[in-house]
C-alpha cells in the first residue's frame, strides 16, 4: 500500500492539535454583573430606608455605595473568572457612583487576568 504526500498532509493537519485560545477578558460581563447587582442594592437600600439623602451623625454625606457592598459584588464577580478577587481590590471608604465602581474595579480584575493567563501559558 503506497501512501501520496497528500494522504500525509492531510493525516498531519488531523492529528496536530491546535494549542486552546486564551479566553477573551470578560469586560462586558463583569460590567453587566456590577451595575446590575449595585442597582438591585441599591432599590433595596431605598426601600429599607427611604430615598433620603441625609447627613447621618453630622461628619458630612457618607459615600453612596459602601465598600462592604462592594466586597459583595466581588463575590458575584468570581463567578465570572478563574481565580479569586481579594478584599484589597475595593477602595476603602465607598463609592459615590456605579461608575466609580466599575472604573475602579475593572481594570484591577484585568490585570489580574491577564497575570492569571500568562501563569498558566
Amino acid at each position: 500500500m503506497s501512501v501520496n504526500q497528500t494522504q500525509v498532509n492531510n493525516m498531519a493537519t488531523l492529528t496536530t492539535a491546535k494549542p486552546p485560545a486564551k479566553p477573551g477578558f470578560p469586560n462586558k460581563t463583569l460590567e453587566t454583573s456590577i451595575r446590575k447587582f449595585l442597582a438591585e442594592e441599591g432599590a433595596m437600600q431605598a426601600v429599607l430606608h427611604g430615598n433620603s439623602t441625609q447627613v447621618v451623625g453630622g461628619i458630612g454625606p457618607q459615600p453612596v455605595i459602601d465598600s462592604l457592598v462592594v466586597v459583595e459584588v466581588l463575590l458575584e464577580l468570581e463567578t465570572h473568572v478563574p481565580f479569586d478577587l481579594p478584599e484589597s481590590l475595593v477602595r476603602a471608604g465607598g463609592y459615590d457612583t456605579i461608575d466609580e465602581v466599575v472604573q475602579h474595579l475593572i481594570p484591577q480584575i484585568e490585570k489580574r487576568w491577564i497575570k492569571y493567563h500568562k501563569e498558566k501559558s
